[in-house]
């Protein structure tokens, strides 16, 4: 199924884009398909079969030939049969778009929606197109509405919406392209890439103003080596064990009173910019989710206290996500 309009330039192309955007100014969360907002135009297969229809017709005249005419008004008559069921397969279709959960920048971003009618009609052959060029063909055949997942691709983090939004159709012959471009209310929030590597998280203690402070030292009682895992602590290192194996062991201890991690903007490096302390951040905080460490989070002007689980993790992506853009 093509994605662009049929047959025309790019310029004009996107001046109807425009054209049908102003005549939905708002975003809604459900759309109705009608005459307002469904356009049609035939598609190069199209105005084949009509150059070649009305050669046979003039053929026809020319030679006063009855067998001739026939089959002109007859592929004709088709032809605007399929002109009307194109346009009909969209017509009245009602269009909703759910919520869609948080991903990382770089993911696609899953919108669910859902396609309704209000009378029990075939509407085979219906496709949404996403801002992103994601495609999803879906089928309403002998049922009032019907389930489907719209792709959006991210490229940076923060709330994202679907944008516009193009449902299509060239149901039955391919002469026609109907299509209709929607505005729907959703938005999804990205959270930054996070980091390829692993980097050590810092214990924090609390300092006598009750503040936290990062304290390196290991004060628990030793309880044995383990394997190395992703995230553990560069002071927990079992250095001896690790120069006569080659293999990466981790010290553990017998923890009585919990350490909580420190996860600190102005622990990075000052000379990288903004995407990648955040990217550097992201990944710190995945890491202490996976080991169910409780962590705290500081940045500039925001200081999150140390918690643990998937509401605490959450709300410091979500943190990392808005920082720095406009509310």
């Amino acid at each position: 199924m093509p994605s662009d309009l049929p047959l025309l330039p790019r310029f004009l192309q996107h001046a109807i884009q425009r054209w049908a955007d102003n005549r939905q100014a708002v975003s809604q969360q459900e759309v109705e398909i009608n005459r307002h907002n469904l356009y049609i135009l035939p598609t190069r297969q199209g105005i084949l079969f009509f150059v070649v229809l009305l050669l046979v017709l003039l053929g026809a005249i020319n030679y006063e030939n009855s067998l001739g005419f026939m089959l002109a008004f007859l592929l004709g008559s088709l032809g605007m049969l399929g002109m009307i069921y194109t346009h009909q397969n969209l017509n009245h279709l009602k269009i909703r778009i759910g919520r869609a959960e948080p991903v990382f920048a770089g993911q696609d971003i899953i919108f669910p929606v859902n396609i309704s009618q209000s009378t029990l009609n075939s509407h085979p052959d219906i496709n949404l197109l996403s801002s992103t060029g994601q495609n999803f063909i879906t089928h309403l055949v002998n049922e009032i509405s019907t389930d489907g997942k719209l792709s959006v691709t991210t490229k940076h983090r923060g709330y994202i919406n679907p944008g516009r939004i193009t449902v299509h159709t060239e149901y039955p012959l391919g002469l026609f392209h109907a299509w209709s471009q929607l505005k729907l209310d959703s938005r999804c929030l990205v959270y930054p890439a996070p980091d390829s590597h692993h980097y050590p998280l810092n214990i924090a203690a609390e300092n006598n103003q009750g503040e936290i402070s990062q304290d390196n030292r290991g004060v628990d009682d030793f309880a044995g080596i383990r394997q190395y895992q992703a995230g553990d602590l560069a002071n927990h290192m079992a250095w001896k064990a690790i120069a006569k194996t080659g293999v990466l062991q981790t010290r553990m201890f017998n923890t009585e009173v919990s350490q909580d991690i420190l996860i600190s903007w102005s622990e990075l490096d000052e000379s990288l910019d903004t995407e990648k302390r955040l990217s550097i951040l992201c990944r710190m905080i995945l890491d202490a989710s996976e080991h169910s460490l409780d962590f705290a989070l500081k940045i500039p002007g925001i200081y999150i206290p140390p918690a643990s689980g998937l509401q605490h993790k959450h709300r410091c992506l979500k943190t990392l996500a808005l920082f720095g853009l406009p509310q």
